[in-house]
């Protein structure tokens, strides 16, 4: 014979074996004890006297104008790189050729007049050892000879200062660097003594500072 069990009470024991779920665990404390905690504050560290001064490079060149001209050409600008020998800036040297043809001129000129004085001599001395010339006109040619020798030595100095005068219009770096402060630019008049540019080496850069007395 059948029998009927009510359902709620299937459902009642069902729920009666169930296993009840575990509970959440509650997160731990952290625990931070006084001397842990440290205040951060803004401010500026030093230490020993006060010190003022500025970077400055070790190794720097003013180069200034060694004749007097006009600028042709600056070829570098402000923190252009320069290597040793480079061009940087041109002077008119028209002027300065002139004198050197003109020198160079005189000596060409001379060596043949001090050639010819030379023979004269050499001809009148051979012939006063021969009796057939006087002293006198020996000793003039000799005195020839000589002036002819001054003035070509001269002549010969003149043209060695204008190669050496046409050399300065040309203004070259020292060293490797850069420049760092153009003064002239194309076509102004550079005397004497101008400053044109300035070339520093930026690999020898230092610290110069003074500490004052008081301190």
């Amino acid at each position: 014979m059948l029998r009927v069990v009510p359902l709620t009470m299937v459902l009642l024991l069902a729920a009666c074996n169930k296993t009840p779920p575990a509970a959440p665990m509650a997160p731990q404390a952290l625990l931070i004890a006084p001397e842990d905690l440290v205040s951060v504050q803004s401010g500026a560290m030093a230490s020993g006297p006060p010190i003022t001064g500025s970077i400055q490079p070790e190794r720097r060149a003013d180069l200034r104008a060694e004749v007097s001209a006009v600028v042709l050409q600056v070829v570098k600008d402000n923190g252009d790189r320069v290597r040793a020998g480079e061009l940087l800036v041109r002077l008119d040297d028209t002027a300065i050729r002139d004198s050197l043809a003109s020198a160079e001129d005189m000596v060409r000129t001379l060596s043949l007049s001090l050639d010819q004085s030379l023979r004269q001599w050499q001809r009148l001395k051979t012939l006063r050892e021969s009796g057939m010339a006087s002293t006198q006109q020996l000793e003039d040619a000799e005195t020839k000879r000589n002036n002819a020798e001054s003035e070509l030595s001269a002549a010969r100095t003149r043209s060695v200062q204008a190669r050496q005068q046409l050399e300065r219009t040309l203004s070259r770096a020292p060293f490797d660097g850069i420049v760092s402060e153009r003064r002239v630019s194309a076509g102004d008049t550079a005397q004497i003594g101008k400053e044109l540019l300035k070339v520093i080496d930026p690999s020898s850069m230092r610290f110069e500072g003074m500490v004052s007395a008081d301190t």
